[in-house]
């Protein structure tokens, strides 16, 4: 099951974001990906839990013959159990971790909190190392920036984009080349070494893309273009405020990454511009969009 999701997930690519960090909340930098087992299991507590409330059933004659219609022990006792009744062996195991739900709580609430229990203790099991970008970058405030993306006004195809290039999984010649892929680490459009945030901002056309998009951006923010970091491409941790003008930065800031990953070297800044117009265009055009950035997009129009 784990293997067919992340073919579906990647479809071949080179480098891939673990699958114990795409399980992970999207506050945490994962993408709150299903866990097949601990739901699976969830599943199965869940439903034998209901089955303890029901009468003259023959799962509930052999709980009550195997003393489980009382939680069981922690740890269990599993030497009562035989081992041909294998289901009731595994929910003596499983359901031992799992916290007391009051009755009366409803059944999609019992399984939310079956699964999230599960899966807490499984991610302590496995001793999840950090994040990769957290070991490169430890002094990054990575909850603010995963919260920014969380929050910014844009479309599922620019936040997955985003979120591949802040996990540094875009296979540049200089990741390529330290892995024995490519021959040269080079850039093939000029001399510099093709790193992440060289595509993004100084290579080609996307060095007057960024340039332009420095200039919007310090309009809203009321500095100089020289005081917009580059790295807020690959880290947005930004504390702006009001939220308005905070959602109106990163939404020009996704919709460079997504030009740049997308069209990168075919296309012109006068494309570019005419590409943030129309993406305004779709946002401004529903009344939430409006409520989200504001007038501070109006910059676009600013010569």
């Amino acid at each position: 099951m784990n293997t067919a999701i992340q073919w579906f997930l990647w479809k071949g690519a080179i480098f891939k974001v673990p699958l114990s960090t795409l399980h992970l909340p999207k506050e945490e930098g994962g993408r709150a990906l299903v866990h097949t087992m601990a739901k699976c299991v969830s599943l199965f507590i869940t439903q034998i839990e209901l089955q303890k409330q029901r009468t003259h059933t023959f799962t509930r004659d052999w709980l009550s013959r195997w003393q489980l219609l009382t939680r069981p022990s922690n740890p269990p006792n599993m030497k009562q159990i035989p081992a041909k009744f294998d289901y009731l062996y595994r929910y003596n195991i499983e359901a031992a971790y799992v916290p007391l739900v009051d009755i009366s709580t409803t059944k999609k609430a019992r399984k939310r909190i079956c699964y999230t229990s599960l899966l807490h203790s499984i991610r302590k099991a496995a001793d999840t190392p950090d994040l990769r970008i957290k070991r490169l970058w430890p002094t990054t405030d990575w909850s603010l920036v995963w919260t920014n993306v969380q929050n910014a006004p844009i479309n599922e195809q620019m936040r997955c984009t985003w979120y591949h290039v802040i996990h540094d999984i875009i296979p540049t010649n200089e990741r390529l080349h330290r892995i024995k892929i490519v021959p040269s680490e080079m850039c093939q459009g000029c001399t510099k070494i093709d790193t992440l945030l060289h595509r993004l901002t100084d290579c080609g056309e996307g060095i007057r893309i960024w340039q332009y998009m420095k200039t919007r951006l310090a309009l809203i923010l009321r500095t100089t273009p020289s005081r917009i970091r580059d790295d807020w491409l690959l880290r947005p941790q930004l504390k702006l405020w009001p939220e308005k003008k905070r959602n109106a930065v990163m939404w020009m800031l996704a919709n460079v990454v997504e030009f740049s990953c997308q069209h990168r070297n075919t296309l012109s800044l006068q494309d570019f511009m005419e590409y943030l117009l129309r993406t305004r265009w779709k946002l401004l055009s529903h009344q939430r969009g409006r409520r989200q950035v504001g007038n501070y997009l109006t910059v676009l129009d600013q010569m």
